[in-house]
C-alpha cells in the first residue's frame, strides 16, 4: 500500500506515523465479481485501492439493477453519504477485478482527517468530487441525449466496452441494451 502511505505523507502527516497507521487498518482481498458493499448492508466501511474498476448500482423495487457509475482513478470506495451518516448502504458496489482494499472504519477515517489541516482540506475533497459526481450525472441525463452520454463515456473510459459488459453500460446510461446497440452501430457507420 505504497500509494496509500505517499497520499497520507502528501497531507503532511510524517511517514513513519503513515506506515503505522496503516499497519494498524485491516486489509482484505476482493475477487472480480465480488461486492464490497451490498445496498441494505450496515456502511460500516470506506475502502482504499491503489487502481481499479468498481461497479455502483442501485437495486430497485422491481428488482431490477440500476447501475449509476463505474469508479476507476479515484481511490476511495463505498456508499460516502450512508458511511457518513452511519445508515444502511444505499448502493451495492461490485470489484471488475481483484483488487486488495484497505478498510476504514467511520472513527479511523475522521481520525485521519482531523489530523491536521491538510488532512482536513482532502475532507472537503471528498466531499466535492461526491457532490460533483452526482451532480454531473442527474445534469446528463436530463439534458444529454443517450448517444452524448456514451460519447462521454467512452471519453473517459475508452477501453469500457472491452471491460463492462454491455448491459451494465446502457444501463449507466439510462438506456436498453438494444438502444446501446443501435448507437453504437450509428458510430460505427460515422467513422
Amino acid at each position: 500500500m505504497t500509494n496509500l502511505i505517499n497520499l497520507l505523507t502528501s497531507l503532511n502527516i510524517d511517514e513513519a506515523k503513515a506506515i503505522e497507521y496503516v499497519n494498524l487498518l485491516k486489509h482484505i482481498l476482493i475477487k472480480k465479481g465480488e461486492h464490497f458493499q451490498m445496498q441494505g448492508d450496515p456502511a460500516k466501511y470506506m475502502g482504499y485501492v491503489d487502481s481499479g474498476k468498481f461497479r455502483y448500482y442501485k437495486i430497485d423495487k422491481e428488482g431490477t439493477e440500476r447501475t449509476l457509475w463505474f469508479s476507476k482513478s479515484f481511490p476511495f470506495i463505498g456508499d460516502y453519504h450512508s458511511f457518513l451518516k452511519k445508515t444502511r448502504a444505499e448502493l451495492c458496489v461490485q470489484a471488475m477485478d481483484n483488487y486488495e482494499i484497505v478498510l476504514f472504519t467511520y472513527g479511523q477515517i475522521m481520525e485521519l482527517l482531523d489530523m491536521n489541516t491538510d488532512t482536513q482540506k482532502f475532507r472537503a475533497t471528498l466531499a466535492e468530487r461526491s457532490m460533483f459526481g452526482w451532480r454531473g450525472i442527474a445534469l446528463a441525463l436530463y439534458f444529454d441525449t443517450a448517444e452524448e452520454r456514451y460519447m462521454e463515456l467512452l471519453n473517459d473510459y475508452p477501453d469500457i466496452e472491452k471491460e463492462i459488459p454491455l448491459k451494465h453500460i446502457a444501463s449507466t446510461l439510462g438506456i436498453s441494451p438494444e438502444t446501446l446497440s443501435r448507437i453504437r452501430k450509428k458510430l460505427d457507420k460515422n467513422t
